[in-house]
């Protein structure tokens, strides 16, 4: 009986490493920015040295400046710029979002293709391929996202591999929700026997719709995101055109401890109302 319970223990003890493990090794492959066989991982963007360097000194000395406006100091102007030490971890997930909307902009003009070429009685197999065909004529640059990932996929195909488990790869690691959706889509129709070119047909063009949709805001919000940046900068402006036009009219605010402590909570609330308004003007569909 002990032995019994003993063995169960051990078991148990056994199935836990082994999903710690596996739990462990998913995690590693999340951080990973490309995989051995070429995917990228458009959940993960890995600076190169260059480019933290350059955005590091890019932000420094936009702060510098910015702190001498406001303090006229070169100490408290230097101890400012050292924040730029954190700008490359904030660029990183800009560029990352841009990475995501080109993807995404490419993945509906891939939709249409492949739906084009599904509903001309092609295999969905063959309409990838001829997807790609699309793909490169569209687009002149080769490296283009939607062309690697197609290229990857056709590869991936002529070798035996399952298309659902191959579309499901994509949208985990594109991290996108109209891809994911997609490949879920295409799964359970290919599981349950539907109409494939009906289904396609259908999820293409609601996708692309939605895409359309987001592309649409994003222009209408365009003027606004400019406005957004003129009411950031003309405070600065304001304070910069004050100190060099009325002689002494600034002094306390660059002499005295009180002055100082203004000078910062005006710096606060201009950071404050720049993400603020960055994040009103962000609109998801």
């Amino acid at each position: 009986m002990l032995g019994k319970k003993k063995e169960k223990e051990e078991i148990e003890k056994a199935e836990q490493e082994g999903k710690a493990a596996k739990k462990r090794k998913r995690k590693k492959e999340q951080e990973v920015a490309v995989y051995e066989n070429g995917a990228v991982n458009y959940n993960v963007y890995v600076m190169s040295v260059g480019e933290k360097v350059f955005y590091i000194l890019l932000a420094a000395a936009g702060l510098w400046v910015l702190g001498y406006i406001f303090y006229r100091s070169l100490p408290l102007s230097c101890v400012l710029a050292l924040l730029s030490l954190k700008f490359p971890k904030y660029q990183t997930q800009v560029l990352m979002k841009k990475r995501k909307q080109k993807l995404n902009q490419q993945f509906k003009d891939m939709l249409y293709s492949l739906s084009s070429a599904v509903s001309a009685g092609n295999s969905v197999e063959r309409g990838f391929a001829l997807a790609l065909d699309d793909m490169m004529n569209q687009y002149a640059d080769p490296n283009a996202y939607i062309v690697k990932e197609l290229e990857l996929i056709v590869s991936k195909l002529s070798l035996g591999q399952n298309i659902e488990e191959i579309l499901l790869d994509f949208g985990q690691r594109s991290g996108l929700e109209d891809i994911v959706t997609f490949a879920n889509i295409f799964e359970i129709s290919k599981r349950t026997g539907g109409n494939l070119v009906r289904i396609i047909r259908q999820t293409t063009d609601t996708i692309a719709d939605k895409i359309e949709i987001e592309s649409e805001i994003d222009t209408m919000l365009s003027g606004k995101k400019m406005e957004q940046k003129v009411l950031v900068a003309m405070p600065i402006f304001l304070v910069f055109v004050l100190t060099q036009t009325t002689e002494g009219f600034m002094t306390p605010i660059f002499t005295t401890l009180g002055g100082r402590m203004i000078a910062t909570f005006s710096l606060l609330l201009i950071a404050i109302s720049y993400f603020w308004s960055k994040k009103i003007t962000d609109i998801q569909v």
